[in-house]
C-alpha cells in the first residue's frame, strides 16, 4: 500500500487545493494508493503546509513551489504505486495542473 498524506493549511486553498484534486484522481487511477488530507493543526510531524508525504518521504517540488504531475507520478512509481492507466492519469493530472495554475 502506498500512503499519501497532504498536510494542508486550514481551510485549504491554492496549492493545497491543487494537491487535493490531483491526489483524488491518483486514488481513482491506482490499485494500491491511500490518500489523506490532514489540516496542519492536526498533523503531529514537523512540516510546513502544503506538504506532500509519500510513505514517510516528504516530496520537494523541483521549482521549490509546486509539485508537477511528472514529479508526483515519479514519486508514486518509486514507492510502488500500481497504475491502472499511467498515460490516462498523467493527462488528467496535467489538465488539473494547467487549469488551476493558469498555464
Amino acid at each position: 500500500m502506498v500512503r499519501i498524506e497532504v498536510v494542508s493549511k486550514a481551510p485549504p486553498g491554492g496549492r493545497c487545493e491543487i494537491y487535493d484534486r490531483m491526489f483524488f484522481e491518483v486514488v481513482r487511477a491506482c490499485k494500491n494508493v491511500m490518500y489523506s488530507l490532514i489540516p496542519v493543526n492536526l498533523y503531529k510531524g514537523d512540516v510546513s503546509p502544503p506538504a506532500v508525504i509519500v510513505n514517510g518521504e516528504e516530496l520537494s517540488p523541483g521549482d521549490g513551489i509546486l509539485l508537477t504531475p511528472e514529479e508526483i507520478i515519479s514519486a508514486l512509481k518509486r514507492h510502488g504505486a500500481q497504475f491502472r492507466g499511467e498515460s490516462m492519469i498523467s493527462a488528467k493530472l496535467g489538465e488539473i495542473y494547467k487549469n488551476l495554475t493558469g498555464g
